[in-house]
């Protein structure tokens, strides 16, 4: 399976038999948000003006990546996905449905279970709360993590208006937890890889949290061109702060070397140009190649 990593993309591990077709996808997803609605108009319409006052937006969502995307990213504050209050009252994000077509098109290529009931789900950079509420309502325990203070803030906002259970922790992804420890079914990370200075760290923080048999989900930047293993960089000259994009085989590689077998890695290339992609550990192991690695002598180098 190492051998196939150095001149192959990413295998299929999954089971066609827990894949959905779209209109299945979608309706899990639909019925996931709406338990998070309001009862009523009057509290629908309360609840968004209630959070439009709490967290105004800094600038228009529609002109994320064309004005607030200058500043640095803790200097401002935008909403980051569409949310229904129900009745008619919604408020819209910069990432505007997103949370609904990752989750959706998760369930559809079997990486996401239609029902979380009983599991242990750690979302890394929930923004404003987008995908938590679409996790914690497909039945799952939900943990979240964000770096950004207001985002964190509004997340957590967000959830006690609603009266979904589940945490929201305002720290780094780099902060890792010890406690953490094989402690989660599945973490979930979307749109936060391209934007880490240090990819690998993260998907070995992401690997030791996992139970044996959980599933790390990553929504990602990619580079198309696949003539070799090999990331696009911008950094933050180019709005959006992108750091590494990697190619298919690339980020495969990644997952291969924080620890996943070959054959428990899938790679999907969405309509969009970005990946979608899923791992599953099979068993605690400790990092390939500790050489070069960003914590050393840490706990992360061999799981314990």
């Amino acid at each position: 399976m190492k051998e196939h990593l150095k001149t192959e993309t990413a295998l299929v591990y999954g089971n066609a038999e827990n894949r959905l077709d779209l209109k299945t996808a979608s309706a899990v997803v639909d019925q996931a948000l709406a338990k998070w609605q309001m009862a009523s108009q009057d509290a629908a319409e309360q609840a968004l003006h209630r959070m439009q006052d709490q967290f105004a937006d800094d600038e228009a969502p529609a002109d994320f990546w064309h004005k607030a995307s200058d500043k640095k990213f803790r200097d401002f504050f935008i909403w980051g996905h569409n949310h229904d209050f129900g009745h008619g009252a919604q408020r819209s994000g910069a990432m505007e449905n997103r949370h609904r077509e990752i989750t959706t098109e998760s369930l559809q290529m079997g990486f996401l279970p239609a029902d979380l009931s009983g599991q242990n789900v750690l979302d890394i950079g929930c923004w404003s709360g987008g995908d938590l509420l679409i996790l914690a309502g497909m039945g799952a325990d939900v943990t979240a993590t964000e770096e950004h203070p207001i985002s964190a803030r509004s997340a957590r906002a967000l959830m006690e208006l609603v009266q979904c259970p589940g945490q929201v922790i305002e720290q780094s992804a780099y902060l890792d937890n010890p406690a953490w420890r094989q402690s989660y079914d599945v973490v979930y990370c979307s749109g936060v890889l391209y934007h880490v200075t240090d990819p690998l760290l993260l998907l070995r923080i992401c690997f030791c949290y996992l139970k044996p048999g959980g599933r790390l989900i990553i929504e990602t930047k990619g580079w198309t061109d696949n003539s070799g293993s090999s990331c696009h960089y911008s950094g933050t000259s180019i709005k959006g702060w992108n750091f590494f994009a990697p190619t298919e085989l690339a980020l495969a590689r990644w997952f291969y070397d924080v620890g996943f077998p070959a054959e428990n890695i899938e790679v999907y290339t969405r309509p969009m140009k970005r990946f979608l992609a899923c791992a599953v550990k099979a068993e605690a192991v400790s990092i390939s190649e500790s050489a070069g690695f960003s914590r050393p002598g840490s706990w992360l180098e061999a799981e314990n």
